[in-house]
């Protein structure tokens, strides 16, 4: 009969959860939200506000469903006095179809955009954007 020594289990350290890196830049999964207002409104005034309307519609897909209503409300207020209702009611409908496509296409890439950069010429579009991961 053999003996063997049974060996101690070694204490593990606990192990911390690194949040890896988008597979997707920000500033890309962006430009591809907004690209079929962007194909739809082509000159450069447009595709600047298509572009923030972007950002914040990425910014509210991060709230919790409740909060979100709330948000959509705040930048109504914000809007100038001149929208008509139909104004207002176009501008939602956007917000939400990028909302939907962001969930849909980048369900977990949870990060804030705190800022971003953008600019165009001709065809071409750049969008530099700084963010930070949602606790």
């Amino acid at each position: 009969m053999s003996s063997k020594k049974l060996k101690k289990p070694r204490k593990q350290k606990p192990k911390t959860l690194k949040r890896l890196p988008p597979k997707i830049k920000i500033s890309e999964a962006i430009l591809k939200l907004s690209e079929p207002l962007r194909q739809k409104y082509t000159d450069s005034h447009r595709t600047k506000v298509i572009i923030s309307m972007s950002v914040m519609a990425w910014n509210i897909s991060l709230f919790p469903k409740a909060e979100q209503v709330n948000a959509q409300g705040m930048l109504v207020d914000a809007l100038p006095e001149t929208f008509s209702a139909e104004d207002v009611s176009v501008f939602l409908e956007n917000i939400d179809m990028m909302i939907d496509r962001k969930n849909r296409d980048y369900p977990n890439i949870r990060e804030h955009i705190l800022n971003y950069q953008f600019s165009s010429s001709g065809d071409t579009v750049t969008l530099t954007v700084s963010s930070t991961p949602v606790p």
